[in-house]
């Protein structure tokens, strides 16, 4: 039998399809998003992943910690992994479940959004990428694995971006091979 890992991504999910095109037959893998109109959702129906969704706006915080807590134990997932999931877990969750995240940053610089852009307006030589292990506070896990970039002088903000993102695909699913032992 497969192991099972879960996906959860609230936008875009470029990291999801080139985890799910990656890693396909090796593992099963779902989607949870709590954006019902997250464009992952519609690169989910293409690629026939099993989506699952709990609309944030439908629940008070609490309320909505709990579904998901409530949701994650019946699926038991072997690994969590976030790929542009954007809201904070809670303690309960997170003390509960083996969960990944993955950073454009080299952590522990620029945590939080927008890093991408705070590491380039800042003038840094170097960034990257992080995958690190989710704990209580955002972006402190453990450092699981991380990739640099250099910039150089003549690099713009989108080539930048563009950069950290082909690292993003080449990394994490690699990270996931390994945490899964394929």
């Amino acid at each position: 039998m497969l192991k099972k890992i879960l996906i959860m991504a609230s936008g875009n999910g470029s990291n999801f399809e080139n985890i799910v095109k990656k890693l396909e037959n090796q593992v099963d893998i779902e989607l949870f998003t709590e954006n019902k109109s997250a464009y992952v959702i519609q690169r989910a129906e293409k690629l026939k992943v099993k989506t699952h969704i709990i609309d944030f706006k439908s629940f008070s915080r609490d309320e909505y910690d709990d579904e998901l807590y409530n949701f994650l134990k019946k699926q038991t997932p072997e690994l969590i992994v976030l790929a542009g999931y954007m809201k904070i877990l809670s303690p309960k969750i997170v003390d509960n479940f083996k969960i990944i995240n993955i950073h454009p940053s080299l952590l522990p610089a620029f945590p939080g959004i927008n890093s991408i852009k705070k590491a380039y307006d800042y003038g840094v030589k170097i960034t990257g990428v992080t995958v690190h292990w989710v704990d209580r506070v955002v972006d402190t896990g453990k450092i699981i694995e991380q990739k640099s970039v250099k910039i150089e002088n003549s690099t713009t903000f989108q080539k930048l971006e563009k950069k950290i993102h082909e690292i993003e695909h080449e990394i994490y699913p690699c990270v996931l091979k390994k945490l899964l032992g394929l």
